[in-house]
Formats: C-alpha cells, structure tokens, sequence
C-alpha cells in the first residue's frame, strides 16, 4: 500500500509502468470533473471507475483482492476510511478471474481514511476494505474514483 495525498503522487514516479500513465494523464486532466462510469485512460491498462457510494461499517464488509490490476483510490466528495489486511486471510468466495475480484477475511487490519486530498494504491494481491464509515460519521455518500493499473507483468 501506498497511501498519500495526490498533490504527491508524482514521486512515484518510476515505480511502476501503469502508475506513471496516470501521473502523466493526472497532470492535463481534472479527474473530479468526470462523470460516473468507466473512463479509459490508456485502454483496459489504466482506466478511471467513477462511482457514487454510501459509506459502510467495516463489519458488513470482506476484504477484496485483484490480481491483475492495483488500484488508486480517491475521494472526490465526501470522505471514507479503509482497512488493509495485516494477516492471515480466509477465502470468502473464489476468485472471478473475469472480473479480477476475490473475497477474504481478516482478523487483523490496517486503517486509513480518505480525506483532504489524500490517495490511497492497494497493490495487486493485497486485500483491502474501501468506502467504510469515516470515523462517528455514521453511513454517508461519497463521490470517489477508482483508477485500475494494470501490473507491470501484463503491461
């Protein structure tokens, strides 16, 4: 995990082939100003998926994992927080090879929130619980993107 704020994504720069497409497209594009969908950036490589979500409580949620694509996560209204998986993981359901998704279980979590501009990129195999209730604010919408880069092996 890589967790920031995006005002600092570019000393990032070089680490991966997927996440520098993004920096570089970051730079002469204004990512709050999309609509909601799939926006490719660089085809099925880097693409943005804008979604409007309510927060959830970290009980009612499993752990995701991809192995094909890492993601960056950003809030453009509202805020969350996140869980990283600090363990041994139990499957939940197998993984859909198609959608590139699989669910796990945890006992033990790293937590981050999404708030003032700040990012967060779950590495491909690291499990993660995004959009999860921001501290006593009880469920509430968020506006956020998930940028999919595909990992270097498949670039």
């Amino acid at each position: 995990m890589i967790y920031g704020t995006w005002k600092d994504l570019e000393r990032y720069r070089g680490l991966y082939r997927s996440l520098d497409v993004l920096i570089d497209w970051s730079r002469d594009h204004d990512f709050r100003t999309l609509p909601v969908g799939s926006h490719p950036i660089d085809g099925e490589r880097v693409y943005a998926n804008v979604m409007e979500a309510t927060t959830r409580d970290a009980a009612d949620a499993s752990f995701e994992t991809h192995y094909r694509y890492m993601d960056v996560q950003v809030d453009v209204e509202g805020r969350e927080a996140f869980q990283v998986a600090a363990g041994q993981t139990t499957p939940v359901a197998a993984y859909d090879e198609a959608d590139d998704f699989e669910l796990v279980d945890c006992a033990d979590a790293l937590s981050g929130d999404l708030d003032h501009g700040a990012f967060v990129l779950f590495m491909a195999g690291e499990p993660h619980k995004p959009t999860l209730l921001y501290g006593t604010d009880g469920p509430a919408p968020v506006r956020k993107i998930c940028f999919k880069l595909i990992v270097d092996e498949l670039f």
